[in-house]
């Protein structure tokens, strides 16, 4: 078993808090304590004002999402979330936090385990009082969008779910995705992206800050089986393409660590002004009990997903791929090592899009590369001053009963 997977012990069972039920949230504030759904429509925690809300060193389990809530103002702190098995036909685990029309969200220094992850579809706050979103120092185990039958046995299918998704979130200054550490494992999670942006934004002045994440895993429900997998690391330009107003763009990724994410590590599928540089990005093709990835593709691509008409094109400019160093390792039929580290087809001066300077890793991609990547980051926070994860007074749970 791969270091990564052993740094955050599985929850002793016989040990845990006391539980309150799902609680609605009507008055700003600050909220501390232990609740629980099995009932996966509801939330173990729904926000039903706009008033600045704190939640923090609380501890959330369910069977749906942990967080909800619409035009919330919310900062979520030392928090700890377990996605419970819905055991209802057709459901997958519910999301640590999912948020509808943001008004202002801190996502920061919390653990999460077995959820759908985090996911903000619009926003409606006020850039020029400084309110936008920011996911930061957060601990990411497993996310899993895998379906369950009526008895919870996992279905083979699964729906698509990141670590962190923002949706049609356009035009944002100030937001900014930083020092999270996320690590899937096969057969225990089923993530698309672990980040995207779709059809999501910053400003010229303020691009959306993509920076120092860790992110190891990103696995088929199946990874021996499904040949058709196309999740992975980090996906910009994710959506509609042919509008200004629409089409992704603006975002700056950089010193992030991507770690054998299966079909691609960094990539740019559409939209305008990213900048993609600084990043490690290295695959050994394998799976963690060392059988070979089928879905292994590629470490970076620059490829407009959406053609070559007019209008697509007019939106795919001025992003830029450099300086990264990458090693992404594939397999041919009969088992020989080739390295796919870069495809970028929508990489033309024309267009303004610029690839290059990037670097071959220097060594053969084995799995101890992977497992001193992962020294690397511990170093890197150490260096930095950084946590993740909580701290403090908030105790590890029972994950289920």
């Amino acid at each position: 078993m791969m270091e990564p997977r052993t740094i955050v012990p599985d929850n002793d069972p016989s040990e845990g808090p006391a539980y309150s039920g799902p609680l609605v949230i009507t008055r700003g504030g600050t909220y501390q304590g232990n609740w629980q759904s099995f009932d996966p429509a509801v939330a173990a925690v729904t926000i039903k004002t706009s008033e600045p809300v704190v939640i923090e060193n609380s501890i959330l389990r369910g069977r749906g999402n942990l967080i909800g809530g619409e035009g919330v103002n919310l900062t979520v702190r030392n928090t700890t979330g377990y996605g419970l098995n819905p055991l209802t036909n057709g459901a997958y685990p519910g999301r640590f936090i999912s948020i509808y029309k943001a008004v202002n969200l801190l996502v920061e220094n919390n653990r999460m385990q077995g959820t759908s992850g985090m996911y903000v579809n619009l926003f409606t706050g006020n850039s020029g009082a400084g309110q936008t979103l920011k996911f930061l120092r957060n601990q990411v185990r497993n996310v899993d969008g895998r379906y369950v039958n009526a008895g919870g046995k996992f279905t083979g299918k699964s729906y698509r779910v990141q670590a962190i998704q923002l949706n049609r979130v356009a035009r944002v200054p100030g937001m900014e995705i930083a020092w999270n550490e996320v690590i899937n494992e096969p057969g225990k999670s089923a993530v698309e992206d672990n980040i995207n942006l779709y059809e999501s934004s910053g400003t010229s002045k303020s691009p959306v800050k993509i920076h120092d994440n860790y992110i190891y895993g990103a696995y088929a429900v199946n990874p021996l089986t499904d040949r058709n997998y196309s999740g992975g690391g980090i996906l910009l330009g994710d959506g509609q393409k042919d509008s200004m107003d629409i089409a992704g763009g603006y975002a700056e990724v950089y010193g992030n660590q991507v770690i054998n994410t299966s079909n691609h590590g960094v990539a740019i599928a559409g939209g305008h002004h990213h900048t993609v540089y600084g990043n490690r990005v290295v695959s050994s093709g394998l799976l963690p009990d060392g059988t070979i990835d089928p879905n292994a593709n590629v470490g970076m691509y620059v490829w407009n997903i959406q053609g070559r008409s007019a209008r697509a094109s007019s939106t795919f400019i001025n992003n830029s791929v450099q300086n990264n160093l990458v090693g992404w390792t594939r397999f041919t039929a009969t088992g020989k090592v080739y390295y796919h580290n870069l495809w970028t087809p929508s990489c033309q001066a024309s267009s303004g899009n610029i690839c290059k300077d990037n670097q071959d890793w220097p060594t053969p991609v084995s799995p101890d590369v992977e497992r001193d990547e992962f020294t690397f980051w511990q170093k890197k926070l150490r260096d930095a001053g950084i946590v993740v994860g909580v701290s403090g007074g908030n105790k590890t749970a029972a994950a289920s009963p």
